[in-house]
């Protein structure tokens, strides 16, 4: 049975990871006046750091620790990671004082395992600043993301394991979940595996609903379908579109698999649904500058299990792919152009360098053919190109910045960039 602290800290916590911060700090505001206790006292010592946590928690759901305020030369670092940090000295004073005065065990437990909580929600902001600054960039490294957010999760799955700290440790568990089943999801996707990418998608879905959940019982709005997105705390609403930007992608990725499943009129529907409308886009330009063809081509070279994008038993075993057929057509709109595609790996393969530079457009116009190649890369190994029946040149700007345009939304940087323009 829980003694009074543990009742009150359990009510408190359950306030903060539903979000109703302002009832969090009433109820410690009126514990505080209704015991009256000695400013030295360990609970008192507690109590007044507990509004803090609060207004901390307010912040970092709303993304204000991508805000700098007020930093610099002889100025007081007064950003939320400071705040944080803060804290965990205030919370390691508070058990040495409980270890040495009262010993009351419940407070100094919940002390030391609040400096868990506090050292993993710092290691959050050093990750969220990292995701956005390579968002920024060129090139997204969704294999060192991955491994820091594991490395998050494995360090903390068994820390704060206090009951009254349940809520707070859900909440924290489901936000990384969601974190690692989406970069898991967009390295299946730059492998081309269906099953794979559609079950991490799934993954981040159960969760993203899970802690939606968790935050139906606030008083002052629930997340109800019919809520405005506006109304939601600026981090969930940021992993929502990194979500919505994924499943996008992977509908475009694996178009050919899907399509099989459902008729062309609702796959349609279902996209103009979707933050972006990849298929709307390609057949918009392909029909209004006459392509031959809009595709996206796989490099399937060295990946020994390979066995193409839909479903296949793992104890089936695999013929490996040689010569051209590593190379696969992921998407074509509006016809397979398999034919062209000798003179597409004859491209991708002497031109591989050019296509490494993420932000270069490679033109190739094959006299014998009199066809025009144009290309970008999107991830390692998938390439975007768009095939014309006659010469085009590099001038031709509707051409270049389509791809490019294309390729920089496909590899999902902007969301990562977008980050900070979540701030409020």
């Amino acid at each position: 049975m829980m003694d009074h602290e543990e009742e009150f800290l359990n009510v408190f916590f359950n306030h903060v990871s539903q979000l109703n911060f302002d009832k969090a700090k009433e109820i410690v505001e009126r514990e505080r006046e209704s015991l009256r206790l000695a400013q030295g006292d360990p609970w008192a010592m507690l109590l007044a750091h507990l509004p803090q946590i609060a207004v901390a928690e307010k912040s970092y759901i709303d993304l204000g620790f991508l805000v700098t305020k007020n930093k610099g030369f002889l100025r007081k670092d007064n950003s939320l990671r400071s705040m944080y940090d803060i804290l965990r000295g205030d919370f390691r004073r508070l058990e040495d004082v409980t270890r040495q005065s009262t010993g009351d065990r419940t407070i100094m437990t919940v002390a030391s395992q609040l400096c868990q909580f506090l050292t993993a929600r710092i290691e959050l902001i050093d990750f969220y600043e990292k995701m956005h600054l390579m968002g920024t960039g060129k090139q997204m490294k969704y294999e060192e993301l991955l491994v820091q957010i594991e490395d998050i999760v494995d360090k903390h799955a068994l820390s704060f394991p206090h009951m009254v700290l349940t809520s707070i440790k859900a909440a924290l568990s489901l936000e990384c979940e969601i974190l690692a089943h989406l970069l898991r999801a967009q390295l299946e996707m730059q492998l081309w595996r269906f099953l794979q990418s559609l079950m991490q998608l799934h993954g981040a879905h159960t969760r993203i609903t899970a802690w939606e959940r968790t935050l139906h019982s606030k008083d002052s709005w629930k997340l109800a379908p019919f809520l405005k997105s506006s109304q939601l705390p600026a981090l969930f609403q940021w992993l929502l579109k990194l979500k919505a930007a994924f499943v996008s992608k992977f509908s475009l990725y694996f178009f050919t698999t899907l399509a099989q499943q459902t008729p062309l009129q609702e796959m349609k529907n279902l996209y103009s649904r979707q933050s972006s409308d990849y298929y709307h886009k390609i057949q918009s330009f392909q029909r209004r500058y006459d392509a031959t063809a809009v595709m996206l081509v796989f490099d399937a070279h060295q990946l020994e299990d390979f066995a193409g994008p839909g479903y296949h038993h793992p104890q089936k075993p695999v013929e490996p792919l040689q010569d051209l057929d590593c190379y696969s057509i992921m998407f074509s709109y509006p016809v397979k152009a398999q034919s062209h595609m000798p003179n597409i790996v004859k491209v991708i393969t002497e031109r591989a360098s050019e296509l490494a530079a993420v932000d270069r457009v490679v033109f190739y116009f094959s006299p014998r053919d009199q066809n025009t190649y144009v290309m970008s890369s999107i991830d390692p190994r998938v390439t975007l190109v768009v095939v014309f029946d006659s010469k085009k040149a590099e001038k031709e700007s509707y051409i270049t910045n389509f791809v490019l345009d294309l390729s920089l939304q496909l590899r999902c940087n902007k969301v990562f960039a977008n980050l900070k323009l979540n701030t409020k």
